[in-house]
């Protein structure tokens, strides 16, 4: 782990009374057992009392920083200090939800004259911790500390907490400030704690494999999948920020790049067609794969959905698909879709895009397992994609990974993109769904909502020289 180490630091005292320090009170009155990287860090939030610096850690992915960090440095500072004040943020409500407060309450029954409310600890003496998740400066102001009720900070998934929390809470008079989050891009005042402000912290920065409970197979997976080189490891392993084009599924020079190289047309074996369904200014889409040949078949603007429906039926014949070939994105305005195309006698599979990856111990959603699958079929040389139009290249290399809470890939939202400048990504959905669907990902949604196997009649050929994913 690349970091300053904290001086030993065996106790703390409060009025008179000596107190066990942040890491053995985790080990010996929570039951935790703590990795040395993870001790370190909490001893280094304990020595601020003493003058130690803040603290900022940068870890990998399902590093155990909030279950073993953030929890144990917020139960040991109410037990220190009784009439102190812990005040916690995050860019994510889901984080402090559905990690960090049960986190806090599993160890309640240690703490039977404390208070646990739903989003509040509050102790006999009047200290207290709050939790809030906010992209409002005003509601990190005003917090102060004093000598017998100091003020504990902490800021969780820092990077993406907007700078002006940040300044609210430098405007505060606190004792213990502890930053945590994973990597993310190369900006804003949890970047400048680890590079230009280093200096004025104490750092961390612990990778996967500091931390025992990660999967080596996991590891060693991502690293053939990916390369060392490539962002997505280097963020998620290797601990390290990386620029918003980094973070991008595929960049262009790596697209331009695979499609130089990509295989001779074969189109015996698996078909697969895709429909991205739309209104107003977006498109509606048809996608068709034929053995490893990927192509947009359609693309059109069309606000009557009935009359889309109708022209979507009329691509089914002319491209002479069945219906267990086919698959709708059944979200939003494509439910009405599917509906109408299956009155039309067209019963599609129905694809959810939100809905739990099939490959869930890697993906947040199944959407996000369309696109990095998809783009890593076609990087690997085995899908011929012929030349692309401006649009589809476009869409496709615009769009950037991210990481849940959970620390799973997800896909950038196209909520997200809208407020960039950037249009829905109705060809690049389209393209890589039929890339990604059918034999490749079993297990997405059949027009009966069943959970597809792999000796389902769609998947019954696979394509010579394209090995599963």
């Amino acid at each position: 782990m690349g970091k300053k180490h904290p001086a030993e630091h065996p106790k703390h005292s409060q009025q008179g009374q000596e107190q066990l320090s942040p890491s053995a009170f985790a080990a010996l009155q929570l039951g935790l057992m703590p990795y040395a990287w993870q001790a370190e860090c909490l001893e280094a939030v304990g020595l601020q009392s003493e003058g130690g610096l803040p603290v900022s850690v940068v870890a990998a992915n399902g590093s155990g920083k909030t279950v073993s960090i953030i929890a144990p440095i917020v139960l040991w500072f109410l037990n220190a200090y009784p009439k102190g004040k812990a005040v916690f943020t995050s860019g994510s409500y889901r984080q402090l939800a559905n990690q960090l407060w049960p986190a806090l309450k599993k160890h309640r029954a240690k703490f039977p004259a404390w208070t646990f409310l739903s989003d509040e600890i509050r102790t006999p003496e009047g200290g207290f911790a709050l939790g809030f998740s906010t992209d409002d400066p005003g509601r990190a102001e005003g917090w102060h500390g004093s000598a017998d009720a100091p003020l504990l900070l902490i800021v969780d998934e820092a990077k993406t907490v907007p700078d002006g929390v940040f300044e609210a809470f430098d405007r505060c008079t606190r004792t213990f400030q502890l930053w945590t989050s994973s990597p993310g891009a190369p900006r804003g005042q949890f970047f400048d704690s680890h590079h230009k402000n280093a200096g004025q912290f104490w750092t961390a920065k612990v990778t996967s494999e500091e931390c025992p409970h990660i999967d080596p197979a996991k590891r060693e997976r991502d690293r053939q999948t990916y390369g060392e080189d490539h962002p997505i490891f280097r963020s998620m392993h290797l601990a390290e920020f990386t620029s918003d084009s980094d973070r991008l599924v595929i960049d262009p020079q790596r697209l331009a790049k695979a499609i130089e190289g990509q295989p001779d047309i074969n189109t015996t074996g698996e078909v697969v067609a895709f429909c991205d369904f739309a209104a107003g200014r977006d498109e509606n889409v048809l996608a068709i794969r034929r053995g490893n040949r990927a192509e947009i078949v359609e693309a059109w603007v069309e606000a009557d959905t009935t009359q889309a429906c109708r022209r979507f039926v009329h691509l089914f014949e002319e491209h002479n698909l069945r219906p267990a070939w086919i698959w709708g994105d059944a979200d939003g305005l494509g439910t009405v879709m599917l509906d109408n195309l299956a009155e039309a006698g067209w019963r599609v599979n129905r694809f959810h895009g939100g809905q739990p990856a099939t490959d869930s111990d890697e993906y947040a959603s199944l959407i996000a397992e369309v696109w990095h699958v998809g783009i890593r079929e076609i990087e690997r040389g085995r899908i011929h994609l012929g030349q692309l139009d401006r649009k589809t290249f476009e869409q496709i290399s615009s769009r950037r990974s991210e990481w849940a809470a959970n620390g799973k890939l997800r896909v950038e939202s196209k909520e997200v993109m809208a407020k960039q400048g950037l249009r829905s990504p109705d060809r690049a959905d389209a393209l890589l769904g039929s890339i990604a669907c059918g034999s490749r990902i079993a297990g997405t949604m059949t027009g009966n909502v069943k959970t597809l196997t792999r000796r389902n009649a769609f998947a019954s050929k696979r394509v010579r020289g394209l090995g599963g994913v």
